[in-house]
């Protein structure tokens, strides 16, 4: 079997050796932007543990996956991000794509260039480069053993007056050096610090009395860690300056030793495990409780129902994380026998959406129209009707219960069964505000309006490639690239592009009310 290996620049490197699977070795030079790959998903992350659903279905297996990265396992082990065929339920919503509110990009190509693969494969050196292969020796130092440290950079915008909530509209505009393919992290990392309920959480230190010293296994280290990141990018200081990520990533790793080292990773499975390690160390739960094994009581209604299937997940996982980035599905089953309807309700942290196999461009509606799909299960595919207590021919569909405050949602430009289709580049139109998903809510109470904060970026292919971001600004809503310790302002019109990767939404204000 052929092996592709993955390989990437850091920003200030004038060359890398790299080492093919017949220990030759080979030169590459740099090119004047960063790059990096996107990971192999023979060798990236952890299996999924299933999700539960009804246990007919509990023997079918997780396809739909991310090719470049089998995905991690959610903050709760026990969930997984849904997809379409790995369980009899799916979720979609219709977008409001009009003119005014949706954008298309002006070119499919980025500004940061993809390395081509070579026919040889490749492999990652599990080290950063050595300064005889790096002009910058900050590149080459282990990261656990800096502080936070600070370069330049000559592209950030003035200074600007404050607004309300304490930060000034020019705060956060800090870029963050590559370590040695760090640009995966840099990029989720961007998005998380412009997302505003989790900024104020960490910065103003609202973690530190909800850390959790008893079940958590970094016992708050990496919480500790990454809001002291968070808080050193909002500190006002040089505008041209970029941050050092070492003291984080050495925590991320402790707790994920799948991110040990420097290879590159999908920027999607390390958004999981971060979510999941932060909420972990401040999860309120501080005694692991008995688990339930009987069922909900199926002659309650249906938001009866979904009030207690949520309960019964806060038993377990009750965080401000949690209560920032949990949603809750409605699956529905429905017997073709005798019409009986059976429902089940489980947490979701993200939802990964298939982008429909055709070329030029497509619209987010069309992706949750292939997702929610109604689908047919017969065959061996044949779940047991709770009525009938029979296998019974079923349809099964998705509905949104609850909505999370941050929506995120993962566009699975990758195949992990057609591993030569390569990645799927065409543009996925989206828009920027207003996103109403109110068609696909369970209950016509629900608030469901969302604009759109941060875009994770992939160029490149399957083989190789870079993560950037586009995020836009908590106070100033000015929209900006972060492309490693580069940051640039961006009109509004080029944050939709080819190259979206993980979308951040947020519940609105007027949806909040």
């Amino acid at each position: 079997m052929v092996n592709f290996f993955l390989f990437c620049f850091t920003e200030d490197s004038s060359k890398y050796k790299v080492s093919s699977p017949q220990n030759q070795t080979t030169d590459t030079k740099s090119k004047s932007t960063t790059k990096t790959m996107q990971p192999s998903s023979t060798s990236m992350s952890p299996k999924y543990s299933k999700r539960t659903r009804h246990a007919s279905d509990a023997s079918r297996g997780d396809s739909d996956s991310s090719a470049s990265s089998v995905r991690g396992t959610s903050p709760n082990k026990r969930l997984q991000s849904p997809s379409r065929t790995s369980s009899p339920h799916r979720l979609g919503f219709r977008s409001s794509t009009s003119s005014t509110n949706s954008v298309a990009s002006n070119s499919s190509k980025s500004s940061s260039s993809s390395l081509s693969s070579d026919h040889s494969a490749m492999s990652m050196s599990s080290t950063p480069p050595s300064s005889s292969s790096a002009s910058s020796s900050s590149n080459s130092t282990p990261e656990s053993s800096r502080k936070y440290g600070t370069d330049t950079d000559d592209d950030s915008p003035p200074v600007g007056r404050k607004p309300k909530g304490g930060f000034s509209e020019s705060s956060g505009l800090v870029g963050l050096r590559n370590i040695g393919n760090t640009c995966f992290l840099n990029s989720v990392t961007q998005c998380l610090s412009n997302t505003r309920c989790l900024l104020e959480y960490l910065v103003k230190e609202g973690y530190s009395s909800d850390i959790n010293t008893s079940l958590s296994t970094m016992k708050g280290d990496l919480i500790r860690a990454f809001g002291n990141l968070i808080s050193e990018m909002w500190t006002e200081g040089d505008s041209n300056r970029a941050l050092n990520t070492g003291p984080f990533k050495t925590q991320i790793q402790k707790f994920a030793p799948t991110f040990t080292g420097y290879q590159q990773h999908d920027a999607q499975e390390f958004l999981r495990k971060l979510l999941e390690g932060l909420h972990e160390d401040v999860n309120r739960v501080t005694v692991r409780p008995r688990p339930i094994h009987t069922d909900i009581d199926d002659d309650l209604s249906d938001d009866q129902k979904a009030m207690e299937s949520w309960k019964r997940y806060l038993r377990f996982d009750d965080s401000k994380i949690v209560n920032m980035f949990v949603g809750q599905l409605k699956s529905s089953l429905q017997c073709s026998h005798c019409s009986h309807t059976s429902v089940t309700f489980d947490p979701f942290w993200d939802l990964s959406l298939p982008i429909p196999p055709k070329t030029g461009t497509v619209r987010l509606n069309q992706c949750l129209d292939l997702f929610t799909k109604e689908e047919v299960m017969d065959g061996d595919e044949r779940p047991t009707c709770s009525k009938c207590k029979e296998r019974r021919k079923m349809t099964k569909s998705f509905s949104i219960q609850k909505f999370p405050q941050v929506l995120v949602l993962h566009l699975k430009r990758f195949s992990p069964t057609e591993r030569w289709r390569g990645k799927l580049s065409c543009t996925v139109e989206f828009p920027v505000e207003n996103l109403d998903l109110s068609k696909y809510a369970s209950s016509s109470r629900s608030s469901c309006n969302y604009n759109l904060i941060g875009v994770a970026n992939h160029s490149g292919t399957t083989y190789s490639g870079h993560y950037t971001a586009f995020c836009r600004h908590p106070y100033s809503l000015q929209w900006h690239e972060y492309n490693d310790s580069r940051v640039t302002p961006i009109p509004a019109r080029r944050v939709c592009s080819s190259e979206a990767y993980v979308l951040f939404y947020e519940l609105s204000s007027a949806s909040k009310l």
